[in-house]
């Protein structure tokens, strides 16, 4: 490879966990964008790193977008850095310490990203971007300007329905959009005038998320290579698990960097932290148990989503009927996994869920006490958790506290009715049979019935010790 080249792998991360999939706004096109990138290069404490009083400054006072989307963007932006787990668990003990408003915004106040890498992680927000075009006739797939090896077509079909989770499309949107994207980091002095080609510039590379090469270079002499992490026979990324099209399924994983819930039915899904982010897409009548970074609804109805999150829960367009309560479970292990991966008891923001890309406040409700009831996890392990990590809200607790009175009552009644040896037999048989007729009338004999391992079938070669296989 000659000297003046360079390769460029386009990173999965940024797309995948960092574009949100929604259009975005028209103030994050290039135009806006140029004007910020030569903003940022004349104010001091702006560049090389930008911290959250200027990018709030330009969001909200130059591009007028709302607070809150300024925040979403930066916030997620410092979802991509590879923060350590003391990092994020110091993060989250300095944001609990604080009171008010006030004193939140002075402990954001303290962050800053790189300034360049934020104005491309602000640029492929346009990977979502609908254009009148393609919402005529349909968007073609892949495009002539960026062939590479098409996937089979159904992975294509699946592709472009959700760009996120398709590194042929990150692939095709970087050499589409490549000169755009390097004009972004052309000092203001070098900028093309008028007539002049992009590829005449020179570009000084330091930092940028979808580069792993550091020189300069110039702009005709770029390689692209594509990295394919997918395994289309698992359905599972490197760091991510992807549950696509569960019917009737009860599903139980520990920890995760990443967990993709496509297109799941009337099924129970119960996770331990993740790292990073949960999507939740094109789901029906699922129950989802997480504790998670970042939580994402979009496109699902009927869900119910028990959560503890550091961050506020978003809900996409396409929701209905989604329910939002508080994560309500344990196992001994638990907190260990929590400090594994940087997540802390506080913040929990898991009622406090934002909007983006729609106005329908009312796709959603809080879960009310009395609908409240606490979940076992069916296994047994090593660990000292004993209980709900940070505990429950007043009003939950309050309610599983009524109804442990409840039964200790009727555990008392049943004890001074000095039931007969016979009599016993007859109650607990009547109980029995009138709990299972519940447990049929209610669904949740399937879930039990779930937990119950198959038949094991012996699988022997000739001469070889017993394999048993579910």
């Amino acid at each position: 490879m000659e000297e003046d080249s360079v390769s460029i792998w386009p990173r999965m991360e940024p797309f995948l966990l960092g574009a949100l999939q929604v259009a975005p706004s028209s103030k994050l096109g290039l135009h806006y964008l140029r004007k910020m990138a030569t903003y940022v290069r004349t104010r001091e404490g702006s560049f090389p790193m930008l911290g959250w009083p200027m990018w709030r400054h330009i969001a909200c006072g130059k591009l007028q977008l709302p607070d809150d989307l300024a925040w979403l963007y930066f916030e997620t932006f410092d979802l991509l850095q590879g923060h350590t787990a003391e990092e994020r668990l110091e993060w989250a003990e300095c944001l609990s310490q604080c009171s008010s408003k006030t004193e939140l915004d002075q402990q954001r106040s303290k962050m800053s990203v790189d300034t360049l890498q934020f104005l491309l992680f602000l640029y492929i927000q346009q990977l979502n971007r609908v254009s009148l075009r393609t919402s005529l006739i349909g968007e073609e797939w892949p495009s002539h300007r960026a062939r590479s090896p098409s996937p089979s077509d159904r992975e294509s079909k699946t592709s472009s329905q959700n760009k996120n989770w398709d590194d042929q499309a990150h692939l095709s949107f970087v050499l589409n959009h490549l000169a755009e994207i390097l004009e972004l980091l052309v000092e203001p002095g070098h900028l093309p005038k008028s007539g002049q080609s992009l590829r005449d510039c020179q570009v000084s590379v330091t930092i940028i998320p979808s580069v792993c090469f550091n020189a300069h270079f110039p702009l005709n002499r770029i390689i692209i290579y594509k990295t394919d992490k997918f395994c289309p026979e698992k359905k599972t990324y490197v760091g991510h698990t992807n549950r696509e099209n569960c019917v009737l399924a009860y599903s139980y994983i520990i920890v995760s960097q990443q967990i993709i819930l496509d297109k799941c039915r009337d099924s129970l899904v119960i996770l331990g932290p993740v790292e990073t982010s949960v999507h939740i897409h094109s789901c029906q009548n699922v129950r989802i148990v997480c504790v998670a970074r970042r939580i994402i609804i979009g496109a699902s109805s009927r869900c119910t989503i028990h959560s503890l999150t550091p961050t506020r829960p978003l809900l996409l367009p396409g929701n209905s009927d989604i329910v939002l309560g508080p994560f309500h479970t344990f196992y001994p292990s638990l907190e260990d996994h929590m400090a594994s991966v940087g997540l802390a008891v506080v913040p929990n923001l898991w009622d406090q869920p934002l909007l983006l890309g729609t106005e329908d406040f009312a796709c959603f409700r809080l879960l009310l006490p009395a609908e409240f009831n606490s979940l076992v996890i069916p296994f047994q392990m090593e660990g000292d958790t004993c209980e709900v990590p940070g505990g429950l809200p007043a009003p939950y607790q309050a309610t599983l506290e009524e109804k442990q009175k409840k039964i200790q009552s009727w555990q008392k009644t049943v004890m001074e009715a000095r039931l007969n040896k016979d009599q016993k037999q007859q109650f607990e048989e009547l109980v029995t049979l009138k709990f299972h007729e519940w447990l049929l009338k209610s669904g949740n004999r399937k879930e039990i019935d779930s937990l119950i391992p198959p038949q094991l079938t012996s699988v022997r070669e000739p001469n070889s010790p017993a394999v048993d296989t579910l």
